[in-house]
C-alpha cells in the first residue's frame, strides 16, 4: 500500500475487539451505591481438570493463569493455563498439572513479584509452604525450599486464604474459626526477608471483620473469609468467603494495616466464593469457588464494587496511556518546529543550490471557491525572473521522517513504545535582506503501545511558518518559527474494551540564534534556542465499562537549547557531498500536566492526577550527509538520537529528495473534485517522442494512507 511519494510507506494493523458474554448468574448488593453490572459477563469450566476451585491467580502480564482446588482426582493439584488473549479466561488452555506433596488439600497459590517463587496454603496441615521457580512462573519448575510457616498456632481449622504486601514483608491469614467459636479474623504476620520463608513469621496483630461491619444490616459480611487481594496500593482489601457468600470491600486509611481498615460493603453471589484476583487495570474482577467455574464481573471502576467508592486512576496502563497523550503533543511541536529548522539548515549548508528543492506543484480545483484559492496561491507564487539584487524565486520542498521512541516503566506508569511517521511539503523564498521565508505543512501519524495491550493512535496536522534573517553580515542569523496544529487521537484498552476519541489545537514558537564559523571546507556553528508552546486537549468521554470523562487539558512546552554544529565539504568529480553533525543539550522546563477527570458511572466524583512526561536533562545528537549530484538531484539523510535522562531515547531518521525538471519533464499532484475530493500524482516524461507517463491516484483525499490506482503509460506518435 503505497502512502505518499516522499517514499513513505506505513504499515496499517487493525485489531478486531470481541467480547464473550456467556450465561448470566444473579448478585445481590446490600450496600447503598451504583454498580455497573451484577451478572458475570465471562465463565470459564475447568471440570475437565479441577471440579471445586479454590483460588485463582494470573501472571504480570495475564498470559497465565494459575488455580487449586480439592475436590478431583487428586486433592494436592495446581494448574496452570495459558491465554492467548492477556486476561481473557475465554481463551485460556490447559498447560501443565503439578502434585503438590507437602499438603494433604491445596487451597491458595500466590507469586513473589517475578514470579521466581511459588507460595502454597495448604490444609491439613494449615502451613504455608515456599517453592523455587526456575523459570519464572513456570510451575512444571518448581522445587520444594524446605521454608514453610506454620500458623496452626492461629488457624486450629480450615486454613484457606493468605495474602502479601506489595515487597513481600507481611503476610496476611484468613481464619475460619477459632477454637469452635465463629469468627471472622484475619492475621498479620511480618517477615525479616522479602518473600523468604527462612527467618519465620512474627506475628503482628489482627483484626475480627464482623467488628466492622454494619450489625443492623442483614447481611452483615462473611464469616468464613477465604481468599483476600489487596491493592497495589494497599489502601483496599478485598475477602470473600463461603457462609454468605460474599465479597467484602474494605479501605484502609494506612497502606496495608489491616487495623485501619473500614467496610465499605459486599455483593452477596452464589458458589461460596473461596479464590479472588483481579486484572492489572482492576475493572475485572475473577472468583472461585465450590466448583468448577471461574467467573469474570466488570467493575464499575478501578478495584471499586461501588461508584460512590470510587478512586482516583493508579493503574500503571491507563496512567501510561494520560502520559503518552501529553508526550504526543510535546513530540509534535518538536518535530514540526525540527522539519523548518532542517529545511533552513539546507538551504544555509547549498545556499547557491537551492533550486534543487523545486517540484512544480500543481492544484487543480473544480470546487469554484477552491479553484479560485488555488489560483490566487499559483499568482503568488509565480516564478519571476531574477535581478542582480532580488530573488523572487520560489521554491517547493518535502522531507519525510520516521521516528522511534522507547519510555521505561516508573513507579505509576507503564513503559511506552512510540511510532511516528511524518511527512513535511513546504515552500520558500529569499528576502531582499538575504534572508528566507517559507510555509510548511507536516501530516505526521503516531502509534503508541502503553505496556502490553493499550494503543493509542494520533494524527496530527501542523502549519508552520519560518524564517531566517542575517543578524550581522552573513554569518549570524536569527531563525524564527511560529505554528499552528490540530491531533486527532484514538484511544483502545483491548483488555477491557474501553475506547475514546479526542481532540486538540496548539500553538508554538521558536528562536534559533546560530553562528557560522568557517575554515576551509570546515564551518562550526554554535547556537542557542527557546521553544514555547502551548497544548489544549478538549474534553472528552471514553465508551465501555468502567469508562472516564476527562476535562479539558492543558500542557504548556518550554526548553532551552545549547548546541554545536559542524559542516563539512566532501566534494568529487561526479557529485558534491557535505556531512553534517550536531551535539545539543536540551533543557526540558516544563513536565508536568494536571488530569481532570470522573467516571461515567459516578459525575459527582471529581479526581485531579498530576502527570509527569519527558526528563529535564536531555542530550541530541545529529549526523547527516547532503548528496548534490549533477546540479538537478539532490539527496538529505539525517540520523537523530535524543536522550532523555533517567526516561528513555528516541531515535529518527529524515529524508528527503529535491529534484529540479529536466526539458520536457513533468512533475505535478493534482487535487480535484465538489463534494469528494480527489488527488493525483503525476510524472511525466519525453524521451525522443515517446511519452511515459506514470501516476498515483486517489478517489479520496480523507483516506490519505491510500491510493486506488496506480498505472504507467506509454504513448509513440509514428
Amino acid at each position: 500500500m503505497i502512502k505518499s511519494l516522499f517514499l513513505k510507506v506505513s504499515i496499517i494493523s487493525f485489531f478486531i475487539i470481541s467480547n464473550l458474554f456467556v450465561g448470566i448468574a444473579h448478585a445481590t448488593f446490600y450496600t447503598s451505591g451504583q454498580i455497573i453490572t451484577n451478572d458475570y459477563v465471562k465463565e470459564l469450566n475447568v471440570s475437565a481438570h479441577e471440579t471445586e476451585t479454590r483460588s485463582v491467580q494470573f501472571n504480570n502480564d495475564g498470559t497465565k493463569m494459575f488455580i487449586t482446588g480439592d475436590r478431583h482426582l487428586n486433592l494436592k493439584d495446581v494448574h496452570e493455563f495459558s491465554l492467548s488473549t492477556p486476561f481473557d479466561i475465554s481463551t485460556a488452555t490447559h498447560v501443565v498439572t503439578i502434585e503438590i506433596n507437602e499438603v494433604v488439600r491445596t487451597m491458595q497459590i500466590k507469586f513473589n513479584n517475578d514470579g521466581s517463587k511459588m507460595f502454597l496454603a495448604g490444609r491439613l496441615p494449615n502451613k504455608v509452604f515456599e517453592y523455587s521457580l526456575s523459570t519464572n512462573f513456570d510451575i512444571s519448575t518448581a522445587t520444594y525450599s524446605g521454608n514453610v510457616i506454620d500458623v496452626s498456632a492461629q488457624i486450629t481449622e480450615d486454613l484457606f486464604g493468605f495474602e502479601f504486601n506489595n515487597d513481600g514483608t507481611m503476610m496476611y491469614i484468613s481464619d475460619t474459626q477459632n477454637n469452635g467459636t465463629s469468627t471472622e479474623k484475619i492475621y498479620q504476620y511480618s517477615l525479616s526477608k522479602s518473600f523468604d520463608f527462612s527467618s519465620g513469621a512474627t506475628l503482628v496483630r489482627s483484626v475480627d471483620l464482623e467488628a466492622l461491619h454494619d450489625t443492623t444490616n442483614p447481611a452483615r459480611g462473611e464469616r468464613e473469609p477465604a481468599g483476600m487481594h489487596f491493592t497495589k496500593d494497599g489502601l483496599r482489601l478485598f475477602v470473600v468467603g463461603t457462609q454468605g457468600n460474599d465479597v467484602n470491600q474494605y479501605t484502609l486509611s494506612e497502606s496495608f494495616n489491616i487495623a485501619t481498615a473500614s467496610f465499605d460493603g459486599g455483593i452477596r453471589r452464589g458458589g461460596n466464593p473461596t479464590g479472588i484476583a483481579f486484572n492489572n487495570s482492576g475493572l475485572s474482577m475473577f472468583i472461585t469457588g465450590t466448583s468448577d467455574l471461574i467467573r469474570e464481573y466488570k467493575m464499575p471502576c478501578p478495584f471499586s464494587l461501588f461508584v460512590s467508592k470510587c478512586k482516583s486512576i493508579n493503574d500503571g496502563d491507563r496512567i501510561g496511556m494520560a502520559e503518552a497523550q501529553i508526550n504526543i503533543a510535546k513530540k509534535t511541536i518538536e518535530y514540526s518546529t525540527s522539519a523548518a529548522l532542517n529545511r533552513l539548515q539546507w538551504i544555509r549548508r547549498n545556499k547557491d543550490l537551492q533550486d534543487l528543492s523545486f517540484q512544480n506543484i500543481k492544484f487543480n480545483f473544480s470546487n469554484e471557491m477552491l479553484a479560485s484559492l488555488s489560483e490566487a496561491i499559483l499568482i503568488s507564487t509565480k516564478p519571476r525572473k531574477k535581478d542582480k539584487n532580488k530573488v523572487k524565486d520560489i521554491f517547493y520542498w518535502s522531507e519525510g521522517s520516521l521516528a522511534y521512541t522507547k519510555v521505561q516503566e516508573t513507579d505509576i506508569s507503564s513503559k511506552k513504545r512510540i511510532f511516528t511517521d511524518g511527512i513535511t511539503i513546504g515552500v520558500d523564498s529569499f528576502t531582499e535582506d538575504k534572508g528566507i521565508k517559507g510555509l510548511a505543512f507536516r501530516y505526521s501519524q503516531n502509534d503508541v503501545l502503553v505496556g502490553t495491550t493499550n494503543k493509542l493512535d494520533t494524527d496530527t496536522y501542523n502549519l508552520t511558518y519560518y524564517s531566517t534573517t542575517p543578524v550581522k553580515n552573513e554569518s549570524k542569523f536569527l531563525d524564527t518559527v511560529l505554528g499552528v496544529g490540530f491531533l486527532n487521537t484514538k484511544t483502545s484498552n483491548i483488555i477491557d474494551s474501553i475506547d475514546g476519541d479526542r481532540f486538540g489545537e496548539q500553538i508554538y514558537g521558536t528562536l534559533k540564534l546560530k553562528d557560522e564559523i568557517k575554515k576551509d571546507n570546515l564551518t562550526l556553528i554554535p547556537a542557542g534556542q527557546i521553544d514555547l508552546g502551548f497544548t489544549v486537549l478538549r474534553s472528552y468521554s471514553e465508551s465501555g465499562i468502567g469508562a472516564t470523562r476527562f476535562d479539558q487539558q492543558s500542557i504548556q512546552s518550554r526548553n532551552l537549547r545549547l548546541s554545536i554544529a559542524s559542516v563539512e565539504e566532501l566534494n568529487n568529480k561526479k557529485f558534491k557531498m557535505k556531512r553534517h553533525g550536531k551535539m545539543e543539550y536540551q533543557a526540558n522546563l516544563d513536565r508536568s500536566s494536571k488530569m481532570k477527570y470522573s467516571y461515567i458511572g459516578d459525575s459527582q466524583s471529581k479526581f485531579e492526577t498530576k502527570l509527569k512526561s519527558g526528563a529535564l536533562h536531555n542530550i541530541n545528537s545529529k549526523l547527516g550527509f547532503d548528496v548534490i549530484y549533477d546540479e538537478n538531484l539532490s539527496l538529505f539523510f539525517i540520523l537523530e538520537h535524543n536522550y532523555a535522562h533517567k526516561v528513555g531515547y528516541t531515535g529518527k531518521v529524515h529524508f528527503a529528495i529535491g529534484y529540479l525538471p529536466q526539458k520536457n519533464t513533468n512533475l505535478s499532484f493534482k487535487i480535484e473534485g465538489d463534494d469528494i475530493l480527489k488527488s493525483k500524482y503525476i510524472y511525466s516524461k519525453n524521451i525522443d517522442g515517446l511519452d511515459i507517463e506514470f501516476y498515483l491516484m486517489n478517489n479520496d483525499v480523507m483516506r490519505p494512507k491510500t491510493f486506488d490506482e496506480i498505472a504507467i503509460n506509454l504513448k509513440k506518435v509514428f
